[in-house]
């Protein structure tokens, strides 16, 4: 489901777009992505609060408990009272709203939208997390996991750009993380992740 809409909304930016980048951008967009609060971009202000809120609300909140119940076993979630397809909504509905303002960042930091704009960062996203200590099969896992998954990629990344390495080999390396990690993660968990 989650991949078929990413290829239905992929198709209809590149036929908005007509597969030419646009550059006729609002102002408060270009201010969100270039602005410099205290000495730092503002997206990592940004992304520092929600990941906060994030941890906040994972750990003291009903519904941010519920997340890891219906992760560990969704039907054992439904039998302890949760009212899971509720939560699922929630979480993807969360999901969607923080895609949209991380395109926000990198359009205003961009200075444009391209019509490849995103391309391949779901691979990046899963091999961040799975680097993270989140696991595929779900209910394990930590926000600050994810966040030094990324934060290890970003390094990776950087290496390798600065090595140059093309762009192509750097998702090929991504995929091979993403394979070891599952690897390592069976070996130590004694079953297999899909």
């Amino acid at each position: 489901m989650t991949l078929g809409m990413l290829i239905v909304l992929r198709g209809l930016q590149i036929g908005i777009t007509g597969g030419q980048n646009l550059f006729d951008i609002p102002q408060s967009v270009l201010y969100l992505g270039n602005a410099v609060w205290l000495g730092l971009p503002a997206s990592i202000w940004i992304c520092g609060g929600l990941f906060a809120a994030g941890i906040l609300a994972l750990g003291f909140l009903r519904h941010g408990r519920a997340v890891y119940a219906i992760g560990g076993n969704v039907d054992a979630a439904r039998a302890a009272g949760i009212r899971t397809d509720r939560v699922v909504w929630i979480v993807l509905m969360i999901g969607g709203l923080l895609a949209a303002l991380a395109g926000l960042l990198m359009t205003g930091r961009l200075g444009s939208v391209a019509s490849a704009q995103g391309d391949g960062m779901i691979f990046t996203v899963f091999a961040a997390a799975v680097i993270g200590g989140v696991s595929l099969d779900g209910g394990k896992g930590t926000l600050f996991g994810a966040l030094c998954g990324v934060i290890v990629l970003g390094l990776i990344n950087n290496i390798l750009t600065l090595g140059g390495v093309s762009a192509q080999w750097i998702q090929a390396i991504y995929g091979g993380i993403i394979l070891v990690a599952l690897i390592l993660a069976r070996v130590t968990s004694g079953k297999a992740q899909d």
